[in-house]
């Protein structure tokens, strides 16, 4: 019974891991190509958090016997994801200023893509796989 609650969650483990350790194995090529490691790591750290809480929702919310409850969970989630994003990249910019690293955003730009996929993927499959009422 654990081992489905946590099956979830792998993807983002997965996920999160592994870009923490491309930025950490490949700091130097990161650093020649202008990309700003600390800056994704920070971000994958907050995506990771946010990916987390998210698929905590959805998680519970499959158990529900409404099915709208997912969907509200997910379109929640997405607006939860998209003001703390946007307002951490709106404060970065402004705390910067001339200082910022514009590739290290873009490629949190496509960090939060990748996140956000997998979430829809994993609360699609609970919305499948976990029938609250019995039915089939």
């Amino acid at each position: 019974m654990q081992s489905t609650s946590r099956k979830p969650f792998k993807p983002v483990y997965l996920l999160f891991t592994f870009v923490t350790l491309i930025c950490i194995i490949w700091a130097k090529r990161l650093a020649i190509a202008g990309v700003d490691n600390e800056v994704i790591i920070i971000g994958n750290v907050l995506l990771f958090a946010l990916a987390m809480l998210t698929l905590y929702m959805h998680t519970k919310a499959a158990k529900n016997s409404n099915p709208n409850v997912l969907v509200r969970s997910i379109m929640g989630a997405m607006l939860l994801k998209m003001m703390v994003v946007g307002t951490t990249a709106i404060i970065y910019v402004l705390v910067a200023k001339q200082n910022r690293n514009l590739p290290a955003i873009f490629v949190l730009m496509g960090l939060y893509l990748v996140y956000l996929v997998i979430e829809v993927k994993v609360a699609l499959q609970l919305n499948k796989k976990e029938p609250a009422d019995g039915r089939n």
